[in-house]
């Protein structure tokens, strides 16, 4: 094992003309695919030097290929997505494709293919030894469904990389942390009936919120069942709560089931600045989650695969990727945050409040806590009860 981290280059990916397409930039830009969000979420660890340091490996992010693509997307919907990409425009309700959330817009299906093959290509590197870990800043697309675009997803990299690590590992175990805003139902499909993939997502669960799934009772089907964890969160959980969720369902599950590779979808969105969330999260909990995942890592066979997921507040995705990559590579952060980093987000019209990797603690009001609490309370008995027995754990 070389000891080093390997983080995907994302230069070609933004090199690539199509993020600049009229129909992801206009009035109300794609809050997935627009240039803004990856060239700030790119730039930061740049321009703060990690990327200079030895424990770092920098790989070329490549684009999937077809037959990696169909381990689980159906061939039928890679065509369309391909003729799509070459300004098609046929059976696009069938497949998701069209809409505001996943706009048919120039050389759509590369864009949509380059996190697949980066992914694949991670998790082989980490299981072969290559690397330490690795660390894909976009990908973590869970919403793909299998003949379905969803929630600015076309392609699931995670199902595939997964997929992939089975086909040439078989028997081994799969722990996929999803700690997204969004429920991780594309990746939960890919696997509800499989013992060998253990899916825990923790998510937001609220009226209307997207995608409307992710209760505790969705928890696998025949062999898999028991082995699909949600644990659904409340609008405006802070970091105390969600804690308390992650150290009473995430770390006992994780102990008992001994995964042989970890995948983890962070998902900047929990962060208390996303636009797009209800949850209360600062960049304290992304700081504690690395560390954590991290430590529990090391404590079995030390394979840990990192996307980024969601974040639609540029600034906030940025620093909560660029802490978990500084953490699983074990590099100090700078003290501050760059000054042409700051720069950068004011010529983009962003605000950037304060100028560290921290910001302010948050507590909630005290007339919403009781039912918060409660809502924890209620979601942490339901998988103790329903999932702890399958794993030989008590509640």
């Amino acid at each position: 094992m070389s000891g080093k981290t390997a983080l995907y280059d994302s230069s070609v990916f933004l090199e690539m003309e199509g993020l600049d397409d009229p129909i992801l930039s206009g009035p109300e830009p794609n809050p997935f695919w627009n240039k803004k969000r990856f060239e700030m979420a790119w730039s930061l660890p740049v321009m703060s030097k990690i990327l200079d340091n030895e424990y770092i490996t920098l790989q070329p992010m490549r684009t999937a290929t077809r037959d990696e693509l169909s381990l689980f997307h159906d061939i039928s919907y890679i065509e369309t997505m391909e003729l799509f990409g070459n300004t098609g425009t046929a059976f696009s309700a069938r497949f998701g494709l069209d809409t505001d959330e996943n706009p048919v817009f120039q050389d759509m299906h590369i864009f949509a293919a380059y996190p697949v093959g980066t992914a694949v290509d991670a998790i082989l590197g980490v299981a072969e030894g290559k690397f330490n870990n690795a660390m894909s800043f976009f990908g973590g697309l869970h919403h793909a469904m299998e003949s379905r675009a969803a929630g600015f997803c076309y392609y699931n990299d995670c199902a595939i990389a997964i997929k992939k690590y089975k086909e040439k590992y078989p028997g081994k175990k799969v722990l996929y942390l999803d700690t997204d805003v969004h429920h991780g139902d594309g990746t939960q499909s890919a696997f509800y009936d499989d013992p060998e993939v253990l899916t825990i997502s923790m998510h937001e669960l609220s009226m209307g919120f997207f995608p409307g799934t992710g209760r505790p009772e969705e928890m696998g089907i025949g062999e898999g069942k028991g082995y699909s964890v949600n644990i659904p969160l409340p609008p405006l959980t802070d970091d105390f709560e969600f804690w308390r969720a992650f150290e009473d369902i995430v770390v006992p599950l994780w102990l008992a089931y001994k995964p042989d590779m970890v995948f983890w979808d962070v998902g900047a969105d929990a962060h208390l600045s996303d636009p797009l969330a209800d949850l209360m999260l600062t960049y304290d909990t992304y700081h504690r989650l690395s560390k954590t995942v991290h430590q529990l890592v090391h404590l079995g066979e030390r394979k840990l695969v990192v996307t980024g997921g969601g974040g639609y507040n540029p600034v906030a995705a940025a620093k909560v990727w660029t802490i978990v990559l500084s953490n699983i590579a074990g590099i100090a952060l700078p003290p501050t945050i760059p000054p042409e980093w700051i720069k950068l987000c004011h010529s983009h019209g962003l605000k950037m409040p304060r100028g560290g990797w921290t910001d302010r603690p948050t507590r909630i009001d005290e007339e919403h806590y009781s039912k918060i609490r409660r809502a924890i309370d209620e979601a942490i008995e339901k998988v103790q009860k329903l999932i702890f027995p399958v794993h030989g754990l008590e509640k």
